[in-house]
Parts: C-alpha cells; structure tokens; sequence
C-alpha cells in the first residue's frame, strides 16, 4: 500500500508533457483500451484510445475524450456488441465498418513540449482515405471527430453492396 501511494505520488510529482517524449516510451507504458460497437442495422465501429501513462492529468483527459465519442455514438444507436468483432477490412460487406483511433501518434504532431497526439478515422466503402485530426487536447477535437465520422459513416451507408 506504501509503495503504491510512493508510485502515485511520484508520478503525480512530475511535469512531463502530454505525450511520452522518447520514441520507445509508447511502446512501453502505453495501455489501450478499445470497444467494437454496433447500431441495428449492423454497421460496425471500433473505437480506441491510448493512456501514456506518463501524466495522471492528460490520461484523465484522454479518458474523458474517449467517454464522449462513445457516449455520442451511443446517442446514434451504438452499442458495445460481441459480434460487432471486424475480421476483416476489406472484404466486401452490406454494412459499414469504421476505426476512430483516439491519441494516436500516427495523427501525431512535434510540439516544442514534445509530441502532440491525434485521432485518426476511417470507414469502409466511403470513397476517401483516413482521416486525421491534429491536437486531441483542443477542446473542439471531439466534435471534428463526430462531424467526420458521421460524414464519412453517412459516405459508408450509401456506397454498401447490397
């Protein structure tokens, strides 16, 4: 229990920026947490965010972004569904599958503090490749994040195989 409290304390102590600053600490201590969802007709969404681990203050945050995007899926009629599992990305199917990757690096960009993580998104069959969206800490992240996706999820809809 002493030990824990330390390690709390420690790392409540310092002042590392948002993101981990050496190439290899993502890899590291990073932890990711993710949700496949599913609305009534099928379509599929694979939710997933990153805590560095490396700032109790930014992993809240990040914590927070990630509840949102989900409880606004939820409000579209997105639930967390065993078989909502993507197998395959590829394969041609009469429901859209879509990723929001929440602090991302592959959406990263280099701030004088260090990296500054992203989101990335993506559905199938909508005619456009990935998108990115720069800076998770700016407080309209996640409303570009839900106006995208709905953009690309609607793109989705409409060019299904039937």
């Amino acid at each position: 229990m002493l030990r824990s409290l330390a390690v709390l304390a420690a790392l409540a102590a310092t002042s590392v920026s948002a993101q981990p600053l050496d190439a290899a600490d993502p890899a590291n201590k990073a932890v990711q947490a993710y949700v496949y969802l599913m609305d009534a007709k099928g379509n599929k969404v694979l939710v997933n965010t990153q805590f560095w681990r490396n700032d109790p203050k930014y992993d809240e945050r990040a914590l927070h972004r990630f509840v949102d995007v989900l409880t606004a899926l939820d409000k579209d009629g997105f639930r967390k569904n065993p078989k909502a599992a993507i197998d395959n990305w590829d394969k041609p199917e009469p429901f859209a599958r879509c990723f929001i990757y929440m602090e991302d690096l592959g959406a990263a960009r280099k701030t004088k503090e260090g990296l500054a993580s992203g989101s990335r998104l993506w559905c199938s069959d909508n005619g456009a490749s990935e998108h990115e969206i720069k800076a998770s800490d700016n407080p309209k992240h996640i409303n570009e994040v839900l106006k995208y996706f709905n953009e690309y999820l609607a793109r989705s809809k409409k060019n299904l195989r039937q």
